[in-house]
């Protein structure tokens, strides 16, 4: 159980918006967040790489000022979140026999090391989250290992690989304000945290994070996660060809898509290719008007066509979601999904954007929204902030692990001063 009034900071390095979240934990163990900052990325953060390191610095200063004033606290340190095409993941097993047939911490840390080995790598970081572990004691699975009887101790886990170019300026980012870095956690399993329910994780899922410059997929079953991916592409491929074609600024592109969105009529017509008994989508109440825009490039027409809009969103947005669909298949993934889809991200906020899924798919499909929070402002209760609210929950569960022993500690508040000491005089006199 947490200490009263446990506190938590976590931010999400977004392509188009930095997010910071403060939440409290109180003894009983209900969630509340007291305090939250959001501030424009101005390009200065993609597909998980910082690209200029001064922006990204004055976008956190913003986001976490403005977090902590309403939460009426300072934080120390913070969790992350981290994505992108750069980051490589990996599931993979390890064990440990249990000479006095009980399981302790040492035995846990065999079993993880053992599971690491082959996914270290030379200018790489490996984190692993504390819910991405399953434990197996004798081939029986259990939630919680330490003290049980046996003979031998598994664990399966999820491994997310990181350039350390990354995390070292990620790092520099946050130092920058005066706290610290606590841990990092990847991002599909923080979205993963974020907004599924039990049951989703126990039937069967696929998590689809869209993300501006980045869309991550996370498929679980049977309690477990079995696989993740992260794609290069988000809703900004989107936004890209609408103002290439229309040759509009990229602000009123994003505008038009999420005022527009999937025309009722093309995903209704894409739906009815293989169900044509489908309950109809809905109805289009301006096809064919033209659209007159509010700040005009020079040279380009005062005014698009809606149909041409359309056409543009649709047949990026289903050769997106076309290239999703095909990963889960090609992984032989698509039997697992028996809750469907779960969209979440800012694109999951584009109209009809589930109905697409549901028609490439074949599958239910609804919008993730945050879940697992005891008290959470109307403001938050939103898909882009899924994965912020995911990277809380993981340091409440990463601070309860660091206490009870079940996780060594490299950095952080609850990093022991002895263990401090012992890296200070290995790296210096041995």
């Amino acid at each position: 159980m947490a200490r009263r009034g446990e506190i938590v900071g976590a931010v999400d390095f977004g392509s188009r918006n930095f997010r910071v979240l403060i939440a409290r934990r109180a003894g009983d163990g209900a969630i509340q967040v007291i305090g939250h900052g959001v501030a424009p990325a101005r390009g200065c953060m993609s597909q998980g790489v910082i690209q200029d390191l001064g922006a990204a610095q004055t976008a956190l200063k913003q986001a976490l000022a403005a977090a902590e004033k309403e939460a009426g606290v300072r934080v120390n340190s913070l969790f992350c979140g981290i994505n992108g095409k750069n980051v490589q993941s990996f599931i993979r097993e390890g064990t440990a026999k249990l000479d006095k047939e009980i399981v302790e911490i040492r035995h846990l840390e065999e079993a993880r090391d053992l599971a690491s080995r082959d996914v270290l790598a030379p200018g790489k970081h490996v984190i692993s989250s504390i819910t991405s572990q399953e434990w197996y004691v004798d081939t029986l699975r259990v939630s919680e290992p330490l003290g049980m009887h046996g003979g031998v101790l598994k664990v399966r886990v999820h491994f997310a690989q990181i350039p350390s170019l990354i995390e070292d300026n990620i790092v520099t980012c946050i130092e920058s304000q005066g706290r610290e870095l606590e841990d990092i956690v990847f991002l599909p399993l923080a979205a993963g945290l974020g907004c599924l329910t039990p049951e989703d994780i126990d039937l069967g899922v696929a998590l689809l994070d869209m993300g501006s410059s980045t869309t991550s997929l996370a498929i679980y079953r049977d309690r477990r996660i079995m696989n993740t991916t992260c794609f290069d592409w988000g809703s900004s491929h989107i936004t890209r060809d609408v103002a290439g074609v229309l040759r509009i600024s990229f602000e009123e592109a994003v505008e038009l898509v999420l005022m527009y969105g999937l025309a009722d009529s093309l995903v209704r017509a894409e739906t009815q290719k293989d169900a044509p008994d489908a309950a109809p989508i809905g109805e289009d109440d301006r096809r064919g008007a033209s659209i007159k825009l509010k700040t005009v490039v020079r040279g380009a027409p005062e005014i698009v066509n809606r149909d041409e809009l359309d056409e543009i969103i649709f047949e990026r947005s289903k050769e997106l979601m076309t290239k999703v669909r095909q990963q889960v298949h090609a992984n032989g993934h698509a039997r697992h999904l028996v809750r469907g889809i779960v969209i979440t991200g800012g694109a999951a906020q584009i109209k009809n954007q589930t109905a697409l899924a549901e028609a490439v798919f074949q599958v239910p499909a609804r919008v993730g929204l945050p879940t697992g929070i005891d008290v959470l402002p109307p403001q938050i209760n939103t898909p882009e902030f899924v994965p912020v609210v995911g990277v809380a929950r993981h340091g409440f569960e990463f601070r309860a692990a660091a206490r009870s022993g079940r996780i060594q500690v490299q950095r952080g508040p609850l990093r022991s001063a002895f263990r401090r000491m012992a890296d200070f005089l290995r790296k210096y006199f041995f």
